[in-house]
Formats: structure tokens, C-alpha cells, sequence
């Protein structure tokens, strides 16, 4: 039987898991050879990785799982050939 207060701790725990931010489209410029759907093309693959790993797919910023999705991301877009912006 579930308690309210158990209904309350779980929708937090959602609620929190949905509040990661990803990659915004302003950090990275095409070059003249790229491909316009790279950023969706790589976050469906991140978000793919993410759930093979058993991480959640937007981690806090806080922890390690965080960091590794922005590497991860990182890696694809300059695979695609995307530059970050500085």
C-alpha cells in the first residue's frame, strides 16, 4: 500500500531526475560540411548510452554521470564535425 508520503518522495525523485539540462544548441558551431540534425542525431545516441549504462538520462550536475554525458556528447558532435564555441 502506498502512502502518500511515499507518492510525494517518488514524484520528487522524478521531478528531480527530469531537471538535468543538456547541451544547448549555442555551444557548438557547424563547420561548412556538417550535418543540421547532428545535435538531435547525438542526443538520441547519448540518451541511448545513458540508459544501456543504467544512468539516468539528465543526471544533476552534481554528480559523475553528468560529466560523462557532456563527454559523451562532446565526442559525437565533434565526430560530426561540430567545433564548441569558447
Amino acid at each position: 500500500m502506498v502512502t502518500l508520503r511515499h507518492a510525494i518522495l517518488a514524484g520528487g525523485t522524478l521531478l528531480l531526475a527530469a531537471c538535468g539540462s543538456t547541451p544547448a544548441y549555442r555551444e557548438w558551431t557547424a563547420t561548412e560540411t556538417t550535418a543540421t540534425a547532428a545535435y538531435d542525431e547525438c542526443t538520441e545516441q547519448v540518451d541511448n548510452t545513458m540508459r544501456l549504462r543504467g544512468y539516468p538520462y539528465r543526471p544533476l550536475p552534481e554528480t559523475p554521470q553528468f560529466r560523462y554525458r557532456k563527454e559523451i556528447f562532446a565526442l559525437c558532435m565533434r565526430r560530426k564535425g561540430y567545433t564548441a564555441e569558447d
